[in-house]
């Protein structure tokens, strides 16, 4: 039963360490956003994200591995292609959306082993606390379903 239960939990951390690696904050920093002056809020907030979006993927694949599971190599989904030369402040509908998504994920997530669980909390408080950062600098925007 116990190797059950890591395996429950690997796939679950293997899932999350995925939605990580799919995120369009992610993918940002490889696209290099055009940031107007305007945006230089979204963008600190958007760099702060960056960094503990690393930090997350490598927490995850250390439990993983502390599981004795193996992390599942990256895939980067199409829907966050194409972002190159945007203004940052055209794309921030999208980042509030796909931060709400992690928060989804990270929340549905059911881990039994007690280290990894906390690697999941702890993930799960950023994503909020950046959520709400996101969505008092952009309270005039509609919320989107996602």
């Amino acid at each position: 039963m116990e190797s059950m239960n890591h395996q429950a939990d690997i796939d679950t951390l293997n899932a999350l360490l995925a939605a990580e690696y799919g995120s369009l904050v992610h993918r940002l920093a490889e696209a290099g956003a055009h940031v107007t002056w305007p945006a230089a809020g979204d963008h600190q907030i958007v760099q702060q994200m960056l960094r503990e979006t690393q930090a997350h993927q490598a927490a995850l694949a250390e439990a993983i591995l502390r599981l004795r599971g193996a992390p599942r190599p990256p895939t980067y989904p199409t829907s966050v292609g194409g972002v190159h030369y945007l203004k940052l402040s055209f794309l921030m509908p999208q980042v509030i959306a796909n931060v709400r998504n992690l928060v989804r994920l990270y929340e549905a997530a059911r881990v039994v082993d007690k280290a990894a669980a906390q690697v999941v909390r702890r993930h799960l408080d950023d994503h909020r606390r950046h959520l709400t950062e996101l969505e008092r600098l952009h309270a005039t925007l509609p919320r989107q379903a996602s």
